[in-house]
């Protein structure tokens, strides 16, 4: 008898203590959101949804990132759907993910002048959400309020998904002086017929005037780096020469050196 109350106590004992390890992390987690929620001097950058997303949204989607002290620390994406606004907050700490609220916010149906039932694509509510709180790369809690709708995957791994969405973010942001000198048009001066144009992070080549692809692209040290959405090939440049009239490129595969003259 002894011997079982003994292991009684210490199981309770056991679980008290993670108990009270859990609820103090949810409250370091929930100090520093507060604390992320008080700056006041955001340096506020964003993905086009061509940067962020595979195929386009059925009614728009924005991507923006909060920085302060050269890091990440919310970030917020927006994605329309066909019957609802998907919205998704995470909070960043010490570059690590530590809250993501996610809430599916159906539109609201208002009356046409003819009387038809319609979507009104500015007006939405919550339905439901979801509050996902992590630590050291562990979700510790998970709170769910309303009910899912059936048409809408829910997305699962949050985790992985703001890593792939800061790395994004942190590429565009650290190089930002280089990715605005690389915007517009330039042209092939070997051959004015082939052009590139820059927009955001995105790359779009044409061949003889007409539009051959476009890649996402990022920077690593000097190196534009430019590649297909679900592709593994990645094509690579030593950017050797950037100024508001030439661009200089050398593919560090073969070699060979592009020359291109800005366009006004």
């Amino acid at each position: 008898m002894k011997k079982l109350l003994f292991i009684y106590i210490t199981l309770c004992s056991f679980y008290l203590s993670i108990g009270q390890e859990k609820e103090e992390m949810l409250t370091n987690i929930k100090d520093q959101m507060e604390i992320i929620d008080s700056y006041i001097e955001f340096d506020t950058f964003y993905l086009d949804p061509e940067e962020f997303l595979d195929k386009m949204a059925d009614h728009g989607a924005e991507l923006n990132g909060y920085y302060e002290h050269e890091r990440l620390k919310k970030m917020v994406r927006k994605v329309g759907t066909r019957k609802a606004d998907i919205v998704t907050t995470f909070y960043f700490w010490n570059d690590q993910l530590i809250y993501v609220n996610y809430k599916q916010k159906p539109y609201l149906m208002t009356t046409a002048a003819n009387g038809q039932k319609m979507p009104d694509y500015s007006k939405t509510f919550t339905k439901y959400e979801t509050q996902y709180y992590f630590y050291n790369g562990e979700e510790v809690e998970k709170k769910e309020t309303g009910y899912a709708m059936d048409e809408i995957t829910l997305e699962e791994n949050f985790l992985a998904y703001a890593t792939k969405m800061k790395d994004l973010l942190d590429n565009k942001f650290y190089n930002r002086d280089t990715y605005e000198a690389l915007q517009g048009k330039w042209l092939f001066v070997q051959n004015t017929e082939d052009y590139i144009i820059f927009e955001g992070t995105i790359r779009f080549n044409f061949y003889n005037g007409k539009f051959a692809n476009r890649l996402k692209t990022r920077i690593d040290e000097g190196v534009l780096e430019c590649f297909f959405p679900m592709d593994d090939r990645i094509y690579r440049y030593k950017i050797l020469d950037l100024n508001s009239n030439i661009l200089t490129l050398v593919d560090l595969f073969s070699k060979e050196e592009f020359v291109y003259a800005k366009v006004d």
